[in-house]
């Protein structure tokens, strides 16, 4: 089955601005419209399966993975995220039966590791249009006996996905109730785009001093609540907790819980691609930072800030330093050459060493509104430093467990180890 084609049927309704990077086409130009259509009349279950398939494509990329064109003659849909690179083999069943599914998983299997040659990983996953509770137990104690070790999946029409493997614990989703199926308003599209990460600071981030990350303070007791608080509508707010509620991280008084996995699905949101660029002092002089500093604090007097620190400066900021050397990161809403002139940068040109880096904000609204104030320096907050550091290669996972040992676990897990 070609998974590479089905995808991005069931994803069509993102409309025009969707990724390009995000979901590749290849189906299209193999199968045009007209030959999906005589497709579809000889597998009556293609139609299921897109459906299967697009939950499981929106599930991977929530999660921070990227669907890429596969290379291979006859291979399925290939993802990716940082050095992790897997191939899918994914079979669908019309009539969801324990032996018809158990058998499928088998195939998967073995026909996925015969394509993939032992190249890369591949992900066993199966369909069918419902997979009970029941059932997914059965595939799981299944593969564990047949292929200890081996990645492997379950999704169904609903929207159920779970995949299950070094590096794939957080792709799930909760299959959503027939009655809500027909009201894709009940979820947001993404779940960590730029509004939704500013309002999980507000729910997430009360426990953490003031001088770590700015939120509102005030209780948050319903959706109307959270969007007079945060500053966004009753709509996004509901689809937000409608969906945490969905992924099992509101309990039953409404809090949160679960909250190391929320953050590990929001590290991986987080590894998505930001526009960066190099920029040098135009008169370096003495203490070329401190002049920096001086001039964002000028910049953001009376107004929402257009620029702060970010990254390992920020954690300096912040009093969490524990890399040296590493680059100096400036997060920016806009790489506006007349505002970097006033402090005191340019983009770097011709190949030059970059003093700073310029990071374009690709979520503005969570980082500036959250920034923490040091000084009257607008910097990012603790939460967007440990997202922000985590994967980056100057020793950044050493800052992030820094973080989370002497701030993010005590405060908001109970010193649980970080995920």
């Amino acid at each position: 089955m070609n998974l590479a084609a089905m995808a991005p049927r069931a994803r069509r309704s993102r409309g025009p601005g969707v990724n390009p990077r995000m979901v590749v086409c290849p189906g299209q130009a193999i199968y045009p419209d007209q030959e999906m259509v005589r497709r579809n009349r000889t597998e009556p279950q293609a139609e299921g399966a897109r459906r299967a398939v697009g939950h499981l494509a929106d599930a991977l990329e929530s999660a921070g993975w990227r669907l890429v064109r596969p290379k291979a003659a006859g291979s399925d849909l290939h993802v990716s995220r940082g050095r992790q690179r897997f191939a899918i083999e994914f079979k669908y069943a019309r009539e969801p039966r324990g032996p018809i599914l158990r058998a499928l998983l088998a195939d998967a299997i073995l026909s996925g590791r015969a394509r993939a040659g032992g190249r890369e990983g591949v992900v066993a996953v199966v369909g069918a249009p419902a997979i009970s509770s029941a059932m997914a137990a059965s595939l799981e104690a299944y593969a564990s006996e047949v292929a200890s070790g081996q990645p492997f999946g379950y999704v169904d029409e609903r929207g159920l996905v779970r995949l299950h493997g070094t590096g794939l614990e957080d792709v799930r989703r909760e299959s959503v109730p027939a009655g809500a199926a027909a009201r894709p308003q009940a979820q947001p599209r993404d779940l960590f785009s730029d509004m939704n990460q500013w309002m999980l600071k507000v729910l997430v981030a009360h426990p953490l001093a003031e001088k770590m990350i700015s939120i509102p303070r005030q209780p948050v007791g319903s959706a109307a609540g959270l969007a007079r608080v945060a500053g966004a509508s009753v709509p996004a707010a509901w689809r937000l907790l409608t969906a945490l509620n969905g992924a099992g991280h509101l309990g039953e008084r409404g809090h949160l819980v679960r909250i190391g996995e929320l953050l590990a699905r929001w590290r991986a949101a987080a590894l998505r691609p930001q526009r960066e660029l190099g920029a040098v002092w135009i008169s370096p002089g003495r203490s070329p930072l401190e002049r920096l500093r001086r001039e964002l604090a000028s910049m953001a007097e009376g107004g929402a800030p257009s620029a702060g620190l970010g990254l390992f400066a920020a954690c300096d900021a912040l009093g969490l330093g524990h890399v040296r050397g590493a680059p100096v990161h400036l997060y920016v809403r806009r790489a506006d050459p007349e505002m970097l002139e006033k402090l005191g940068l340019i983009v770097a040109k011709d190949g030059r060493a970059a003093d700073v880096v310029l990071r374009v904000a690709r979520w503005p609204e969570s980082i500036f509104r959250a920034a923490a104030w040091i000084d009257g320096v607008p910097v990012s907050d603790v939460i967007q430093c440990w997202l922000d550091v985590s994967s980056h290669p100057a020793r950044g996972s050493e800052q992030a467990a820094f973080i989370w040992k002497r701030v993010l676990g005590p405060a908001l897990t109970g010193g649980e180890q970080q995920p």
